[in-house]
Parts: structure tokens; sequence; C-alpha cells
């Protein structure tokens, strides 16, 4: 819940369980836990799901573009580390990204 606290999403899951118990509803919960979610897509999928949903090959290729050669290097306190390839996940800041991984979501469900 975006602009939320976790006490407040907590809050508002026990009244829930109050009210279903009080009522002697059932209640059935799921929780989904997306930490680390961009970092852990597989890119082959990627590419299939967006082929799947009709992305023109142009566009595919841009987006692979992007992709391709990734690099990154990890700042630290004792200085930066060399550069190593990406080879898994989504970048991290994109602006596309959000969009690509909710593809992928749909694709999974």
């Amino acid at each position: 819940m975006p602009g939320r606290s976790t006490t407040e999403a907590i809050h508002l899951l026990r009244s829930g369980m109050k009210k279903c118990r009080e009522t002697q509803r059932d209640l059935h919960m799921a929780f989904l836990d997306l930490e680390k979610a961009y970092d852990s897509v597989l890119r082959k999928l990627l590419w299939k799901t967006l082929l799947d949903k009709g992305t023109p090959r142009r566009y595919l290729t841009v987006i692979k573009d992007m992709y391709e050669g990734a690099k990154t290097r990890v700042r630290a306190t004792t200085g930066n580390t060399e550069y190593f390839s990406v080879n898994l996940g989504l970048h991290q800041g994109s602006a596309i990204s959000p969009y690509l991984f909710t593809l992928i979501l749909d694709e999974l469900s």
C-alpha cells in the first residue's frame, strides 16, 4: 500500500481477521514477497513474453539492445569493484522496467 506504513497494513489485516471471526466467515489471505523481484526476472522469459504479447520486433530489438552487454560495478566505502556482466533481471531505475515487470507477473498468473 503505497504511502502507508507497515503498521497501518498490519492494523487493517488484524481488523479484517477480527471481523471475519466475529461474523464466523472464512478468510483466505495470500502474501507475495516481491523483494529483489526485478533482480530475478529471467531474460529468456521476458523476450518470450514480449513476443507472445505481440510486441513489434523492432521494439523487442531496442529493448534487447538495452540489456545486451550490460555491466555494472559496486560502489563501497573502500572503492569501486571491477565492472561485471549482468545477465539476469531488469534494470533498476529504468522507466520501462515497471512495465516489463508487470508483463512478467501477468504471464505467471
